[in-house]
């Protein structure tokens, strides 16, 4: 998983962008980590998105959001599915606002589709708004608890990811169920 080698680092910063998980904050306990939880989607952008938007203002959004210091570095980034709540414009907001916060040693982790639209599609059709909020258990297990989604539901392949959220690049996709991609990035 994103975490092989982390240990060796010695302090760490994380980065979860979802509400905080007891399961996350326990299973950093065993390492010398400062976790930052941004629960991203409960931020305006996503929550009450504006009809239109540029990524510079986007940016300029998600980096009074987060509100971070200027010297913060992360060395893991949990997105889980935040990318999915966000629409390409809004997610180069996002990849601006943290590129200053990662470089060549930070690792991410998160979900895309393997088709665009696909998994939105099916959610349209049974007009469910199945979402989860993600902890880690152990290294190798989530935890994922059902939640209601908020907001709209974009569906982003690899390759649209790539062209908008360059903070990070894709290392690796492994194909899960219903065409969802887990996805481990690292910047180069």
């Amino acid at each position: 998983m994103v975490l092989e080698g982390i240990e060796e680092r010695g302090r760490i910063n994380v980065l979860d962008t979802g509400p905080g998980a007891q399961s996350t904050v326990d299973f950093f306990s065993g390492f010398n980590a400062r976790i930052h939880f941004v629960d991203l989607l409960s931020c305006d952008l996503i929550v009450d998105p504006p009809e239109e938007i540029t990524a510079r203002a986007a940016a300029e959004g998600f980096t009074r959001y987060l509100d971070l210091p200027s010297d913060l570095v992360f060395d893991v980034c949990l997105f889980w599915d935040t990318f999915h709540h966000l629409d390409l414009v809004v997610l180069e907001g996002l990849s601006r606002a943290l590129s200053s916060h990662v470089d060549a040693r930070t690792l991410g982790y998160g979900f895309g589709s393997l088709h665009a639209g696909a998994r939105a599609a099916e959610l349209d059709r049974h007009q469910s708004r199945e979402h989860f909020r993600y902890g880690i258990l152990k290294g190798t297990h989530l935890l994922l608890r059902p939640d209601t989604a908020p907001g709209r539901y974009h569906a982003h392949t690899q390759q649209q990811l790539t062209e908008h959220f360059s903070a990070l690049t894709i290392q690796r996709a492994t194909l899960l169920q219903e065409g969802r991609l887990e996805l481990l990035m690292a910047r180069t």
